[in-house]
């Protein structure tokens, strides 16, 4: 291997590249048969008792849900509780969801007491209107992702920081896997 200070500029523009097209080029193949994956980027796992509820990994077996402290379970309960309230509310978004609307202030009170975690990515797709960007700015995101491409300056850096990110969970674990390709897309863009 040879320091950067040993290339002129041209060189290193060249290396660099290269570096980028290579990278791209594995997260565009995936976890195809006869991709090339270093043991180091890509641990095998045993997942079977050891994934809490968030996806993540543990290295010991984690307590059955019949070992939950009465805290514990009364936090449960009230998100269950807030469930069908939540339900409600989506399926009637036009009475709460837009400024101005009948029962705005009564959502943002809500929300404040807390929103149940199965709902939250579809209310932040509400409240952050993402239908109607994505409406407006139709072709925008593939547009960016072509230009880090090409002309990203950052790609190494975010490669290593898609392999590091997250290795204790499920979704992440695998080197190239789809969700580690979409967060590479996302900071690429």
């Amino acid at each position: 291997m040879y320091h950067t200070m040993d290339l002129s500029e041209a060189e290193q523009r060249a290396r660099t590249r290269e570096e980028r097209r290579q990278i791209v080029e594995r997260y565009d193949q995936g976890r195809e048969d006869g991709v090339v994956i270093d043991d180091w980027e890509d641990p095998k796992f045993e997942i079977y008792h050891t994934q809490d509820r968030y996806g993540f990994i543990h290295d010991q077996r984690l307590p059955d849900d019949f070992g939950r402290s009465a805290r514990e379970q009364k936090q449960l309960d009230k998100e269950m509780s807030r469930v069908d309230k939540w339900l409600k509310m989506l399926s009637e978004g036009n009475k709460w969801f837009p400024r101005g609307a009948r029962h705005h202030e009564k959502m943002v009170e809500r929300v404040w007491k807390g929103v149940p975690e199965r709902l939250r990515g579809t209310l932040w797709r509400i409240l952050l209107d993402i239908d109607r960007i994505k409406q407006e700015q139709e072709g925008k995101y593939q547009e960016m992702k072509e230009i880090a491409r090409h002309h990203s300056p950052d790609i190494r850096q975010i490669d290593l920081d898609v392999n590091r990110t997250y290795r204790d969970h499920i979704m992440f674990r695998e080197r190239y896997n789809s969700r580690q390709q979409d967060l590479f897309h996302v900071l690429a863009a």
